[in-house]
């Protein structure tokens, strides 16, 4: 028992310590906010995860209490740390938990060491399994499997984010791998996390998530001078450019109780639904 509590403890530590080097230093959004502790003290880069899906659901023509909810879901393998974020997933292999720590990192997080080839599959798949999960529920506010179609959007960011070659200006492409992922290499060249430094990626993977949750009320202008916006701030380095960016469209006036995160972390088990889900999906993207 004791060696149990020594070794979750430094689960604990080892994803602290990750997480506050991928600090992105700004108050969290509302929507953190408004889901108590566990998203306001979310030390990841939230605005790739929380933001951009609140903000792509809703160019798409979703309700902002339904778009707050995917997103609020598309943020929660980063915000439930020890539970789900990919340090605890290498941290894992220590604990000789190999199937948890290969379904946290290479299929949630899609730090898998693929090359080119599984890189452009591993992002089609998910963009065609999320189109899946989304068919006849598209802008439906809490349709039962909304935390399925929150983890694919995290692990399809991932699947554009967490690849060498485009961000890094390198020949080729190559998913990060599993045991360190991408925080060595971000040391040197910059967190490929970090929109300004990754906005090819970024362009490509809200261009696609926007393609499949696009409803009758998509509103494609809205989303062509976001991107624009997107680009001219990472351009110069505009910090109240980016936070504007990101915030117009994430803030709208709403009443206290419009988000029960509670109701909502509470269907995030992983020996509940998530560990199935999560096998499901590695058969269907390896």
């Amino acid at each position: 028992m004791l060696a149990k509590s020594v070794l979750k403890s430094g689960i604990a530590a080892l994803a602290s310590l990750t997480l506050a080097a991928c600090s992105n230093g700004w108050d969290q959004p509302l929507i953190a906010k408004a889901c108590g502790t566990s998203m306001d003290d979310a030390k990841y880069n939230s605005d790739g995860h929380l933001d951009t899906t609140y903000l792509i659901a809703r160019f798409a023509g979703w309700d902002a209490l339904s778009a707050a909810q995917l997103a609020y879901f598309s943020q929660a393998p980063d915000d439930f740390p020890i539970e789900y974020s990919a340090p605890s997933g290498t941290a894992r292999l220590f604990l000789l938990q190999f199937d948890r720590a290969h379904l946290l990192s290479s299929v949630l997080h899609s730090l898998h060491g693929g090359g080119t080839d599984d890189v452009q599959a591993r992002q089609a798949n998910l963009a065609a399994l999320l189109n899946d999960q989304l068919d006849d529920h598209r802008g439906e506010h809490n349709f039962v499997d909304m935390w399925k179609a929150g983890f694919a959007i995290h692990a399809m960011g991932d699947a554009y984010a967490h690849v060498w070659g485009i961000n890094q200006q390198r020949p080729g492409q190559m998913s990060y791998n599993p045991v360190v992922g991408h925080i060595p290499d971000g040391w040197v060249r910059g967190n490929p996390d970090v929109i300004a430094g990754n906005v090819d990626n970024y362009e490509r993977f809200v261009r696609a998530l926007y393609d499949v949750l696009a409803t009758v009320d998509a509103n494609p202008d809205g989303l062509d001078a976001y991107l624009n916006n997107v680009r001219d701030w990472s351009r110069t380095g505009d910090e109240a450019a980016r936070i504007s960016a990101l915030s117009a469209s994430t803030h709208p006036a709403r009443s206290g109780d419009v988000y029960n995160c509670a109701a909502w972390g509470q269907q995030l088990a992983y020996h509940g639904e998530i560990r199935p889900y999560l096998e499901e999906l590695a058969q269907i993207l390896e």
